[in-house]
């Protein structure tokens, strides 16, 4: 059951629109008062390190601040370098990676995986709109003026200390791809490998707290990666009077993280004065759409391979087996992830369900079967219960088991019986 509260939680926290949280919105500007974009859709202003080595945003409940060029004025070396956060639009995910260099990255840096800004909608789910602007962020770790990525927060009254509670982020292409399958520095990951996001926050004492997620990582063979808008909840960071960001990456070399430093981030979130408890959205009202369960025998095994569709969400499922008459619990809800296999003589009945972001679980579904005793022959006889089994010889003799050319009579609860010839 711990999985299901868990993602349960998470979709309650995409929606984040009631009163107490206040939530950075890149479409109201301060500084600069307007971005306008350029033909690689990068904020046109991005390396100009006189006016902008910070960004405001912000309206009556407050100003976010995001460092732009830490350093400050001639940090962008004439138009070539910038750091921090960075304006960008429209969610290009392409592949510009070239093998063994990264220079077509560094002129189309606008990227972001999950297509577009982040859009929270009214009943707690989060699309991308490629119209909608993001941040792009680049880490440095040679920056001398401070945390290359920093947000601030100074509220309505004055006050420069906040408390953090979340921030959508997605993986940049340049890292994801390089991840993937390498490019001109870093090497595709391996089994074990991971890519990480760290968040700081410091309170007004200086001391730190922190907390993290994998942006990338290689698991069981897999290349598992958040490419979607994903809630990196940052509520542990307590009161703070700011929060930065580092990385780390298994790809190291010499001179640091051979793995592109990038990540892209939207919907910065704080806590409003009237915060107090995190009042709960709206329950919705739809359901999710309830998964289709299937099994079937494996050819030549006496084996049934179970398989649970989803049509959305993520799925739960618990098997119950006949003790000795009636079904009862073999396991708690766990989280479905591959066909499974049921081997064991029996009956059985595996129940499940699925949960979507922002909408209610859906109704339950069911599959039940019956696995017969070791003969040879893979009996299965959906939603039938085996009441019992006997062995006959050729003369019509009961025998006590299977022995040689043998005839097979199962009988099931509700009265049906089959014979089936086996060679044993």
């Amino acid at each position: 059951m711990k999985k299901f509260f868990t993602l349960a939680a998470s979709a309650l926290m995409a929606s984040a629109a009631w009163a107490g949280v206040i939530t950075l919105d890149m479409n109201k500007p301060i500084n600069p008062a307007t971005i306008e974009y350029g033909a690689n859709n990068v904020w046109t202003e991005c390396y100009n390190d006189v006016d902008y080595t910070w960004l405001e945003f912000g309206d009556e409940n407050g100003e976010f601040m995001l460092s732009h060029l830490i350093d400050g004025e001639g940090a962008s070396w004439g138009g070539y370098y910038w750091d921090g956060f960075t304006p960008a639009i429209g969610g290009d995910i392409t592949d510009y990676g070239q093998p063994g260099s990264s220079a077509s990255w560094t002129t189309n840096f606008s990227g972001c995986m999950a297509g577009g800004g982040c859009v929270i909608n009214a009943d707690g789910s989060v699309t991308a709109d490629p119209a909608q602007p993001y941040f792009v962020a680049y880490y440095s770790s040679w920056a001398m003026e401070g945390p290359s990525n920093q947000v601030m927060f100074v509220d309505k009254n004055g006050s420069t200390t906040f408390e953090p509670l979340g921030v959508y982020v997605c993986n940049h292409p340049w890292p994801y791809y390089g991840c993937l399958h390498g490019d001109g520095m870093g090497r595709a990951f391996e089994e074990g490998d991971y890519f990480e996001l760290v968040a700081h926050g410091v309170a007004a004492d200086g001391t730190e707290t922190t907390v993290s997620m994998n942006l990338v990582e290689f698991t069981n063979g897999e290349l598992i990666a958040a490419n979607d808008w994903t809630y990196f909840d940052l509520s542990n960071l307590g009161e703070v009077e700011s929060v930065y960001f580092t990385m780390n990456s298994t790809d190291t070399g010499a001179y640091g993280m051979n793995t592109a430093a990038y990540f892209c981030m939207d919907k910065f979130q704080v806590k409003g004065e009237d915060g107090g408890d995190t009042p709960e959205p709206p329950t919705p009202t739809e359901k999710t759409q309830t998964p289709d369960g299937s099994y079937a025998v494996t050819p030549g095994q006496h084996e049934v391979v179970v398989t649970i569709t989803p049509y959305e969400g993520d799925v739960y499922y618990r098997i119950l087996y006949t003790a000795p008459d009636r079904y009862t619990s073999e396991s708690d809800w766990m989280l479905y992830e591959a066909p499974f296999a049921v081997n064991e003589y029996g009956s059985y009945r595996i129940e499940f369900y699925a949960i979507a972001p922002g909408k209610l679980p859906s109704d339950p579904g069911a599959v039940e079967f019956s696995v017969g005793p070791m003969t040879g022959v893979e009996e299965m006889t959906a939603g039938k219960t085996v009441a019992g089994v006997r062995y006959f010889n050729a003369a019509g003799q009961e025998m006590q088991q299977a022995n040689g050319l043998t005839i097979v009579v199962t009988t099931y609860t509700d009265g049906t019986s089959t014979a089936v010839k086996v060679m044993k």
